[in-house]
């Protein structure tokens, strides 16, 4: 299927152990409960948001050191990227224009997080956060680490739309996952 394909497919698989270096950039977040309570949502079909936020974070710091970017500060702003603690799926109407307000909760969140646990966020981290939907929000980013980010967003959230569009396609993919495991 290709490269991407199976990096996106080793995001569902990553080991503590095997991918030490990518935890190591994460942890101060990964653990913590605010970004574990994330495994209860949904993001795109059936795919938690917990998930989706790995596999954003992981295709982006691999693609990151491959590119000779800063690939510490792209795996955590891409972990913190979405860092919201509702269901956008629900019929709330706070929830109307998701795709237009998240990054902003997402960036409130982080700051709340990272206060709490002694950490501070770089402006490079922030503007990953914030920018990451652009063309929908209309500012672009301003690094080439966030439009890295922006562009490994959507291409994961493409794959999660296209994968759970179909159940055989959705069967087949989640078994395979599941198989290499």
């Amino acid at each position: 299927m290709g490269r991407f394909h199976d990096l996106y497919k080793k995001t569902y698989n990553l080991s503590e152990e095997k991918d030490r270096e990518y935890f190591d950039c994460v942890k101060d977040y990964y653990y913590t409960d605010e970004f574990q309570s994330l495994k209860s949502h949904i993001q795109h079909g059936s795919v938690s948001l917990i998930q989706h936020i790995k596999s954003v974070s992981y295709i982006s710091y691999r693609l990151s050191k491959r590119l000779g970017f800063d690939f510490y500060r792209t795996a955590r702003g891409a972990l913190l990227h979405d860092l919201f603690y509702y269901d956008w799926h629900d019929p709330d109407p706070s929830h109307r224009l998701h795709g237009y307000y998240h990054p902003g909760f997402a960036l409130k969140n982080a700051r709340e997080l990272s206060r709490k646990n002694n950490l501070e966020l770089t402006e490079l981290e922030e503007n990953i956060i914030y920018r990451h939907m652009f063309p929908l929000t209309v500012i672009p980013p301003k690094y080439k680490e966030a439009i890295l980010v922006c562009l490994v967003d959507k291409y994961v959230a493409t794959k999660e739309i296209i994968i759970c569009s179909s159940g055989k396609r959705s069967t087949k993919f989640f078994s395979e996952v599941e198989g290499e495991k």
